[in-house]
């Protein structure tokens, strides 16, 4: 797993095509990948949120409980998880007319490692000051859609106008399955102590 995480982020193409000619399962990628990776946010967002409380920049700060930072990060991994086979089978059902069609499973397992930037800035959430959260936040959103640009053309072999308009359209699906999730988090962890 940490050999693919560190060549996703120093070398992406080269990366992605090894990590294609390994034929990963999905089980495979989540037990090694995935289930490690997504607990990077949700580690941080807990010790974040319960030992130093968000900021939201006007000097006052909203602490969160241990116990419902417990029942708040479980539901946020589990919408992780969610999040990630949904985009495959996003992507899945957009490469339906194209020949060379992925499996589901390769799918599930491209969309696992793209996902991977998003994953790492989850690592500012030990300090969870809402516009260094949300800057940080972009600028993994921006390195997932790059290797999404990278690694669509050679996972569905087609060419890269192709591949473009293709990850174009992943990217604003994927845009939206991230708003949903963003909004469903703000809501539990700036919420939390209202709803839990």
């Amino acid at each position: 797993m940490a050999n693919h995480v560190w060549g996703l982020m120093s070398h992406p193409g080269p990366e992605l095509q090894q990590i294609q000619r390994e034929r990963e399962t999905v089980s495979h990628v989540y037990s090694h990948h995935v289930l490690l990776m997504a607990l990077i946010p949700v580690v941080c967002s807990f010790i974040g949120t319960t030992q130093l409380g968000w900021n939201f920049g006007d000097g006052q700060k909203l602490m969160v409980s241990m116990i419902t930072a417990s029942y708040i990060a479980v539901i946020f991994y589990v919408l992780m998880l969610a999040a990630v086979a949904l985009m495959g089978r996003i992507i899945y059902w957009m490469a339906r007319r194209y020949d060379s069609r992925p499996s589901l499973n390769s799918c599930i397992v491209f969309a696992g490692y793209v996902a991977t930037p998003m994953f790492l800035s989850g690592l500012v959430a030990l300090y969870p000051m809402v516009w260094l959260c949300l800057f940080v936040g972009i600028i993994g959103l921006c390195y997932s859609g790059y290797l999404l640009y990278l690694g669509i053309p050679n996972f569905l072999n087609i060419d890269r106008r192709e591949g473009f308009l293709f990850s174009s359209s992943t990217l604003a699906m994927g845009v939206l399955v991230l708003e949903l999730l963003l909004a469903l988090t703000v809501i539990m962890w700036g919420y939390g102590t209202q709803l839990f």
